[in-house]
């Protein structure tokens, strides 16, 4: 336990002598800080060697919440595991620090077995791969399998992303595990084409209806990955959202869709967003068999199948195009832009 660093921000002298010594006693290397401030610098100093944090709320200069604000704000490349120690009672205070970032609250007295047993279980935790990095890794994965495929993961990912929250606010919703679901699935909505093979991928040319039928399959082979997870977890609902996206996102609101014909509201709401993000950075996006298309193209081509789409939602895209074209003209220029220097 000697390589893991904990970082104690508490003002009260004695306890934080005593933190420091529980810790050391056990193995841990830590470093004590009397206010929020110092603390903030220090782990500003060398943000990668802190992987547990022991904050207390009440402190001079900088309070815990602040601290725990700034280092969830300003470090969101790193996450260290941060516990609250406190020896106050007010729920409403407990709630903020959990809500701006905390990961577990320590209410004041603690013994130092139970110091050391939850800094343990935290570093335990902080081992465990996160929906985050398993993500990262499967668009890797694609990306390395097939350029296209794995760009075009990213961008419907930011796309679908500012498209739902829009919808969000129009429909009131709050449901955070909707959004990070969709989100998720987004990215991962094409992961399913990894067992497809490259030559198909990457043909030139047009598809023929047996080769188009082997590329449907992608859908049931992305849910496919999921399955198994969502059965150990059937209460994880950014799990039920990616799924539904991945196997749902080439239906269609006339029924005609894949893999299972669903029709309109039978279609699941993130992958009626997800489609719309995802034919429209196909429709921009140069493909192997042809060039990509303007982003007022791509819109008109979207308005002669309208009825591939939910028309509210749709009407929602439709309503922000600009904002949306102006995404992908970025991108559609740089590719136009490195085509002509390499040419």
């Amino acid at each position: 336990m000697g390589m893991v660093s904990v970082l104690i921000a508490e003002d009260d002298a004695y306890y934080r002598k005593y933190l420091e010594k529980s810790l050391l006693s056990a193995g841990f290397t830590a470093r004590s800080c009397q206010d929020g401030l110092e603390a903030y610098h220090a782990f500003s100093s060398y943000p990668a060697s802190y992987r547990i944090l022991l904050v207390d709320l009440l402190m001079p200069n900088m309070d815990g919440f602040e601290l725990i604000r700034e280092i969830r704000t300003n470090f969101k490349h790193l996450y260290p595991y941060i516990f609250v120690v406190t020896s106050l009672g007010d729920d409403e205070d407990v709630v903020r620090a959990l809500q701006i970032g905390a990961d577990e609250v320590l209410i004041k007295p603690i013994s130092p077995k139970r110091l050391v047993a939850s800094v343990t279980s935290g570093l335990q935790k902080l081992k465990l791969i996160t929906f985050d990095v398993l993500i990262d890794s499967f668009v890797e994965m694609l990306d390395m399998r097939d350029r296209y495929t794995g760009r075009h993961s990213k961008n419907v990912q930011l796309l679908a992303s500012l498209f739902a929250k829009l919808y969000a606010e129009q429909e009131d919703l709050t449901n955070v595990d909707f959004i990070n679901g969709l989100s998720a699935g987004a990215v991962l909505h094409d992961i399913g084409k990894i067992l497809i093979p490259e030559s198909i991928l990457q043909k030139p040319d047009r598809l023929t209806s047996e080769e188009f039928e082997t590329v449907k399959k992608h859908t049931i082979f992305g849910s496919q990955i999921l399955v198994q997870s969502l059965t150990k977890h059937p209460e994880n609902d950014v799990l039920k959202f990616a799924h539904e996206v991945i196997r749902s996102h080439h239906e269609r609101w006339d029924g005609k869709g894949y893999p299972d014909g669903l029709k309109e509201t039978e279609i699941p709401l993130v992958a009626r967003i997800v489609k719309i993000a995802d034919v429209f950075d196909a429709l921009t996006s140069d493909r192997y068999y042809r060039k990509a298309y303007s982003p007022e193209d791509a819109i008109k081509i979207m308005e002669s199948d309208a009825d591939a789409f939910d028309p509210e939602i749709f009407a929602l895209f439709l309503e922000h195009r600009k904002f949306f074209m102006a995404l992908e003209r970025r991108k559609y220029e740089e590719a136009r832009k490195t085509k002509d220097v390499s040419s």
